[in-house]
């Protein structure tokens, strides 16, 4: 019994042989302190070749010490950094110098080792990788084509909701959708939020370009949920993306280039590869999606020409640096390229390739996945900082690397894929449907009568109606591809009937409007008898008056005439009254003297505002928190002055009567004929949504760096340290209240 314990226990030791572990051991790491960056060197000394770049604020793990070498008047350190870059660097740059203990992790297999493994090995691994089942599904199914590739599972430091809520942003993750795109139904992906869409007018606000709108947040998790991409082809976008020379050759490049315009240039890209570290078959890929394959773009052919007064012709950018989330990229592209002294297509793509490694590879975002999505648990930067704003821009590159390395026989390599975890993730994620989303209306009537108070976005109507069986009800959509369902003559059941007018857009997303219909009381008849009554009034202007009354009454009517026309009345009446007439007749001889004297003295708005206790100037109303209600303004306004009229709209004069006010939204007081208007202003809320995200911090950037001009309260809004300028101070303001460091101050 005993030996056949030892045999199953020395079998299952043997299947783990493929995972080796490190043995738990000392590790040294530094952060990089040189604002310039740090040169990595192939000896200790500044006579030896620069072999990389240790990027300032990083950490590198220190390998030894050499008391030898000149340049450095510290000992010089070996190190390798975030691109797995060995070689020495001065000491006097590295802080923050700690030994601890390294902690007992497997160690990815290489290639040959996975290529090897048994089924039941592999699935071991997956599970030391924390692969969940919904991943390892997928993955079974890649090691069986491509046995060698390794897979890496990289857990977030953020869970799924969270990770969803930092690209739910406005202006974070956008997509384009032109008209023919829009025609094609597309407009379904897109965000309906107020900051992204006016459903009144059907119209979408773009944040980039034209067309370059927000993604919904179904599409937004759709792209951002890993396993939808664990094919064979878009798994490249979770490609490490250091440079491997022994198979990222200049053919590969050619290949992934495609035309003979960019081919030309192949040799650039991989010195920018061996510049940054960076695969020259990812950095070929992006510059392809971004500026595209033909010599008709002016960012790559050298003939900008004159634009806005400046000669942009033989500059160049193959990136697109510095033109994200503008009206004019192209514009903004070229107006980088010509500060920096981008005069030649290597310099442009070079140092366009070492830019990409220093801001966004070097900094944790190793991947294509991670440099749209910043999650990773490497990451030294914020959620903000993303290489683009186009959600769908991994499967493209992704895609033509596939397709250069399986050209060239080299789709078998030892690919290593570092794969994102959240944690509490949805069973499965899918693209909404296609269609309009508009589902609003644009107007109700009931008995031919607009409801009272009509607004789109209130959904809950009660009308009053006289006595009928029936009543008329009519809907207008804002969109002619939406459906109504509810709506026509329809039978009352009671005095109180509720109807529901549903509006189904094209996507099939569907908005009840609730109509509760109140009826009046049947009439009751409580004649008795029939009466023939003829009463004949004739009143003229010779003061002559004929009444004839034949009527038997028990009630009084009193008829008073005092005007100078000669009517004939011929009433009819089957009931029983008396009818007593007193008929004044006169000559229309009337002098009216009326004197009004208004002795109440008119209100100075300036003091309803003092005493609202808000900040205010002659345009902005501040010292509003957020989530501050459009009820709690409107009584702090009228607490000591309620003769005054208060109305408030959004920033496009629609009315609010509800919900919480945002930077922008105006305030209307009225009194005695006078009126004054102010907007208010929420520090942080720069884009009027009335909360503080990354999209507000980017706006500010986007104002300093001159690719967007803020104006008016939201210019206001952004002064968070309130100093009367818009300084990194103001943006280092927001990304503390987003860390919940500390909050802007509304005082």
């Amino acid at each position: 019994m005993k030996r056949k314990a030892l045999f199953y226990l020395l079998i299952f030791t043997l299947l783990l042989v493929p995972i080796t572990y490190a043995s738990a051991e000392e590790i040294t790491t530094g952060r990089v302190a040189a604002t310039n960056n740090l040169n990595i060197r192939s000896g200790p000394g500044t006579g030896y070749n620069k072999v990389g770049t240790a990027i300032y604020n990083t950490y590198v793990t220190i390998l030894e010490y050499s008391t030898s070498g000149n340049g450095c008047s510290d000992k010089w350190v070996k190190i390798i950094n975030s691109s797995n870059i060995q070689g020495y660097v001065c000491s006097t740059y590295i802080a923050d110098i700690e030994t601890k203990e390294k902690v007992e992790t497997p160690l990815t297999p290489t290639g040959e080792r996975m290529a090897h493994m048994t089924d039941q090995e592999f699935e071991e691994y997956l599970t030391s990788q924390k692969f969940p089942e919904s991943y390892k599904v997928k993955l079974r199914a890649l090691h069986k084509t491509h046995p060698s590739w390794i897979f890496k599972g990289v857990k977030s430091n953020y869970n799924w909701n969270s990770a969803l809520n930092s690209q739910d942003q406005s202006g974070t993750s956008l997509l384009n959708v032109n008209p023919t795109y829009a025609n094609n139904g597309y407009e379904g992906y897109l965000s309906t939020a107020t900051a992204d869409y006016n459903h009144n007018t059907d119209k979408f606000i773009a944040h980039d370009g034209t067309y370059w709108f927000q993604a919904n947040r179904q599409t937004i998790a759709y792209y951002l949920d890993p396993r939808n991409f664990l094919d064979e082809k878009q798994i490249f976008m979770f490609e490490e993306l250091f440079y491997y020379p022994s198979y990222q050759t200049l053919d590969v490049v050619k290949y992934t280039l495609s035309s003979d315009f960019l081919k030309q240039f192949a040799n650039l890209f991989i010195k920018g590869a061996e510049a940054s570290n960076v695969s020259p078959i990812y950095l070929a890929a992006l510059s392809r999606q971004e500026v595209g394959t033909s010599n008709t773009n002016i960012c790559t052919n050298g003939k900008a020409g004159v634009i806005e007064g400046v000669d942009y012709s033989n500059y160049y950018n193959f990136f697109n640096i510095g033109a994200s989330s503008s009206n004019n990229p192209k514009l903004q592209s070229l107006r980088y390229a010509k500060n920096a002294g981008w005069n030649t297509q290597e310099k442009s793509i070079v140092n366009g390739s070492t830019i990409i490694s220093r801001n966004y590879v070097n900094c944790g975002q190793y991947t294509s996945y991670f440099q749209k999505f910043n999650l990773a648990p490497t990451a030294t930067k914020g959620t903000w900082h993303q290489y683009t704003t186009n959600v769908s821009a991994l499967v493209s590159p992704a895609i033509s690397t596939y397709n250069s390395y399986k050209n060239f026989g080299l789709i078998e390599k030892d690919f290593v894929f570092a794969i994102p975890i959240y944690d509490n993730m949805p069973e499965s994620t899918t693209l909404p449907k296609l269609g309009n989303p508009n589902n609003w209306l644009k107007s109700l009537k009931v008995n031919g009568s607009l409801v009272t108070n009509f607004n789109s976005d209130t959904l809950s109507y009660t009308v009053n109606v006289p006595y009928s069986e029936t009543v008329k009800i009519e809907a207008e959509k804002v969109n002619s591809k939406a459906t109504i369902k509810g709506v026509g003559t329809l039978n009352l059941t009671g005095d109180t009937t509720v109807f529901k007018v549903e509006v189904t857009a094209q996507n099939g997303s569907v908005r009840t409007y609730t109509v509760t219909v109140k009826r009046a009381a049947k009439p009751v008849d409580q004649n008795t008898g029939n009466n023939d009554n003829t009463n004949t009034n004739t009143n003229t202007n010779t003061n002559t008056n004929t009444n004839t009354n034949t009527n038997t009454n028990t009630n009084t009517n009193t008829n008073t005439n005092t005007n100078t026309n000669t009517n004939t009345n011929n009433n009819t009446n089957t009931n029983s009254n008396t009818n007593t007439n007193t008929n004044t007749n006169n000559t229309n001889n009337n002098n009216n003297n009326n004197t009004n004297t208004n002795t109440q003295p008119t209100v100075d708005l300036n003091n309803v505002l003092k005493s609202s206790g808000y900040n205010y100037t002659d345009k902005y109303l501040s010292k509003v928190t957020f989530g501050t209600s459009v009820n709690t303004i409107i009584n702090n306004l009228t607490k000591t002055y309620n003769t005054v009229s208060i109305n408030i709209t959004d920033k496009n004069g629609k009315p609010k009567t509800s919900g919480t006010v945002v930077t922008g939204d105006k305030v209307v007081i009225s009194e005695g004929g006078n009126t004054k208007t102010v907007e208010i202003v929420i520090y942080g809320d720069i884009d009027g949504t009335g909360t503080i995200t990354v999209a507000d911090l980017l706006v500010v950037q986007k104002h300093i760096l001159g690719f967007t001009k803020l104006t008016g309260c939201f210019l206001t809004a952004a002064d968070t340290n309130k100093d009367n300028k818009i300084t990194v101070v103001d943006i280092l303001l927001i990304q503390k209240q987003l860390l919940g460091a500390a909050n802007i101050s509304q005082g």
